[in-house]
């Protein structure tokens, strides 16, 4: 877990350095204070430093902090909750701009979520994974992809040729690889580069 000691002037001004320090809220970490200020004798000497020693509770609440920055800065008018599921935080959006916050195929969202994995790695070496969903999204949107994948390869049996999908994050890769996982028919694999790569569905020889 991160920690850090600061000084200051008082514990207030130690504590508000040590959050700009490790970007994260008051509610994301644990204060001790260390050492209480003591201003000097008749303002000569005998003065001391607050001290404080600050840690990160636990990393999501840093993931859940920088969430709740994001979306103020974005403007849009959303919920958050977030629910801990074992080794990953599951973070749930709603509210009348939560479109916004999905876009295209759901690209922003994705981004969202690239983002926020990236400051939980920031502060924790336990292979911890935050997944971001919105009002159900990423469930409608699984199934769209199940279709897709069952109908392309029913397709590429029926033309006898290999058939390119249209780019997809990894996870909708990892989709797609599933559903068709078990057809003995077929066999699927990525292509491309990033931003550009795609499934593959190609027949088994």
């Amino acid at each position: 877990m991160k920690r850090i000691t600061m000084r200051g002037q008082t514990v207030e001004e130690a504590v508000e350095k040590a959050l700009a320090r490790l970007h994260v809220s008051k509610e994301a970490v644990d204060i001790v204070v260390v050492q209480q200020e003591k201003k000097p004798f008749l303002g000569l000497f005998g003065g001391q430093e607050a001290i404080v020693e600050v840690t990160i509770s636990h990393p999501f609440h840093c993931v859940e902090s920088f969430l709740k920055h994001v979306i103020e800065q974005m403007n849009v008018r959303v919920q958050l909750a977030c629910q801990v599921e074992g080794e990953r935080l599951v973070v749930f959006l709603s509210g009348r701009d939560v479109a916004r916050v999905i876009g295209k195929h759901g690209q922003t969202l994705n981004s969202l979520q690239l983002l926020a994995q990236g400051v939980l790695n920031r502060y924790t070496d336990r292979p911890l994974r935050v997944v971001i969903d919105a009002e159900g999204y990423r469930k409608r949107r699984e199934e769209t992809l199940v279709r897709l994948a069952k109908n392309m390869a029913k397709k590429a049996i029926q033309m006898g040729k290999d058939i390119s999908l249209e780019p997809m994050s990894a996870w909708e890769r990892k989709v797609i690889h599933t559903a068709l996982s078990d057809d003995d028919r077929i066999q699927t694999f990525s292509a491309g580069t990033e931003p550009h790569r795609h499934v593959v569905i190609s027949l088994k020889r």
